[in-house]
Formats: C-alpha cells, structure tokens, sequence
C-alpha cells in the first residue's frame, strides 16, 4: 500500500511569521527542503503579504511521511484519530492538520488552527473499504 499513498502538505506562512522556523523542522522531521516546495505569494485582506506553500508526495517517499508522521504524534492523539477517523475524511482522503507552533519544537500534535494542512490518499475503489484501508495505513 505505502507504493499507492499520495501526500499533499499545504502551508501558509503570514509576513510575520519566520519560514526558517517552519522548514527547519520539516527538514529535521521530515526530510523535505523547503526549496521543494511550490511556493505562490498573494495578498491579505489588509494587503500583506502571504505565502501559500505546497507539496505532494508520491510512492515511497509518501509512505515514508506518513510512517515518520504516525510515529511522531503522541499515542493518545493517535487513538483518537483511529476512534473518530470517519471524521477526518473528504472523499475518499485522509485529512489532518498539525500545529506549526508544535512543529517548530519538533512536536507534532494535531491542531485546527494554526496549522499544516496535510492529506494522505490512497485509491479506494470500494467506498466501504475507506476506513479499513486507512486504519492498517496508520497503524504501521
């Protein structure tokens, strides 16, 4: 299965904030350069600036983030994921958020708001197979 999972991580990063204090860590966690990230520069509402950055992950090297992630979140957060999990899906896409603040200490904790947007997918052909399929994924 690790061959088949597809991995987007979307970040947004305000004027304020510092990319090297994101991407440090990414790099440290996860083995990802930011200069591999696609990177897209627009504006606020109050004209500041803001930086949308995006990746995908394929094959290997998705089913590697994913086992790096799963090993990283704590085992309580995991088992809620694994309880509620029919609550993390879009579709047929596992959807997750970590906090960036968390991150920036080599934690990684699931959060809302201020957070990493990350979505794993895998093909599903049977719509009853969604959660079987990403309950084995997570539990590498």
């Amino acid at each position: 299965m690790a061959n088949q999972v597809e991995v987007s991580i979307e970040i947004i990063l305000h004027a304020t904030e510092d990319n090297k204090k994101i991407f440090v860590p990414i790099f440290e966690v996860f083995q990802i350069k930011e200069e591999e990230f696609s990177r897209e520069e627009i504006k606020g509402h109050y004209e500041n600036t803001i930086l949308f950055f995006r990746i995908i992950l394929t094959k290997k090297r998705a089913g590697g983030f994913v086992k790096t992630l799963v090993s990283k979140i704590s085992k309580l957060q995991l088992d809620e994921i694994l309880d509620n999990i029919d609550m993390y899906f879009e579709d047929s896409s596992l959807f997750l958020r970590i906090g960036k603040g968390e991150l920036v200490r080599k934690n990684i904790s699931l959060q809302q708001n201020n957070a990493i947007k990350i979505r794993i997918k895998v093909p599903i052909y049977k719509k009853a197979d969604i959660t079987k399929t990403y309950t084995e994924l997570l539990r590498v």
